[in-house]
């Protein structure tokens, strides 16, 4: 039992893992974070659409419905992923996915003002 004089187990994968190995386990994945956005973009629309048309609730319980739909669906797929990949980074890889959504969401409030601005200005003139 040479592995035993060094304090070694010969199951642990932790013990022989390189500094490299070991940083890319705990490093963020971008195929985990794009897919949970999507996941999580996807989860909110058809939380959405469910609430609002089969069930007729209205439009502040199938956005707050949405809302959750949107960050369970987010947190569940990114977790999933994480685990499956066998990744330690399950809450930075959701919190990335989370800043992507919002990116998103302000890109398209952006291209919204500058649209109506320039349709402004080009009725004007």
């Amino acid at each position: 039992m040479a592995g035993d004089a060094f304090g070694l187990d010969d199951f642990d994968p932790d013990t022989v893992e390189s500094d490299e190995m070991r940083s890319e386990r705990n490093a963020p994945s971008l195929p985990i974070i794009l897919f949970s956005a999507a996941s999580g973009v996807s989860g909110g629309v058809i939380g959405l659409f469910i609430s609002y048309r089969w069930l007729q609730w209205g439009v502040e319980l199938s956005a707050g419905l949405a809302t959750l739909a949107l960050l369970f669906s987010l947190g569940i797929s990114g977790a999933l992923l994480s685990a499956l990949t066998g990744s330690r980074a399950a809450p930075v890889n959701i919190l990335f996915s989370c800043g992507v959504i919002l990116l998103a969401i302000f890109f398209l409030a952006l291209c919204l003002v500058v649209g109506a601005l320039v349709g402004t200005v080009l009725v004007r003139l």
